[in-house]
């Protein structure tokens, strides 16, 4: 989580202080503590102060970053650490910025996840998992995508499909944004009612939250590989049979990587 710019370090610790500190020495240049910066609450996930997990993206003047919960983007001056703006993208309790964003033509990338796993299956869930695009100047949200359909805010439909790693791939010959997600939390019953059959081709994939609770149901049986995505995907140019071909590349933490061929969208 470190973010290195004209010999100026800045850098997150999970004791509540974002740190500017002199490449070459490392001399404090200056501190700031986000939750006295935004009015924040305590960020509540394992840590009583507002923390982030991703690195500080540089944006011309500022420093952009994201919020352990609740699900807020906000920005600082690189010069000494000063708020600018600060955004809400998600409005549920457990919403979280788990993600490094990525700056590019004066728009900040970066997208929204959530621990709702971790609630009990009565209370689980509603989030949506979304990628959102903000302006770098005010952090007014220019649009939000959403990864599965809407649930109007009501238990029992569609939820999940986080988007928790860094530094989405921006396309910038096709004008398209690379992203992986997680995995569902719940599908709607009637949609499962629907399934006459089905055969699973590989293992579970067991990198649930469900299953940091001692003998939830919920967990897939195991042990088995984590078949997660566990960054974001990559943009390559690669030669193929005496082409060149532009690829977008996913890497799964249980070792396999999938190359695809990007192609332009109608």
């Amino acid at each position: 989580m470190i973010e290195v710019l004209n010999t100026v370090t800045t850098f997150f610790r999970y004791h509540g202080y974002l740190y500017a500190v002199c490449a070459d020495n490392g001399a404090l240049i200056w501190k700031q503590n986000p939750g006295n910066l935004t009015g924040l609450p305590p960020t509540g996930a394992y840590v009583n102060v507002t923390v982030s997990r991703s690195t500080p993206t540089i944006a011309n003047d500022l420093l952009i970053m994201g919020i352990y919960g609740p699900a807020v983007v906000f920005a600082v001056k690189r010069l000494n650490g000063q708020l600018v703006w600060l955004s809400h993208l998600d409005p549920r309790p457990l919403a979280v910025i788990t993600a490094s964003g990525t700056f590019y033509m004066g728009a900040f990338y970066v997208g929204v996840s959530s621990l709702e796993e971790l609630l009990p299956r009565e209370q689980c869930c509603m989030f949506r998992g979304s990628m959102v695009k903000l302006d770098v100047r005010n952090g007014v949200i220019l649009w939000q995508t959403y990864t599965i359909p809407d649930n109007g805010g009501k238990l029992g439909g569609y939820s999940g499909r986080a988007i928790w790693e860094s530094s989405p791939a921006i396309d910038i010959i096709r004008q398209l944004v690379y992203v992986r997600t997680g995995n569902l939390y719940i599908v709607p019953p009637d949609v499962l009612e629907c399934q006459r059959w089905s055969t699973r081709l590989s293992g579970y994939d067991i990198f649930n939250f469900e299953c940091l609770t001692p003998n939830n149901t919920d967990c897939p049986p195991g042990p088995n590989a984590d078949a997660d995505f566990g960054e974001a995907p990559m943009l390559l140019t690669i030669v193929n049979n005496g082409r060149f071909r532009d690829v977008a590349v996913a890497v799964q933490k249980s070792g396999f990587a999938w190359l695809l061929i990007a192609i332009m969208v109608a």
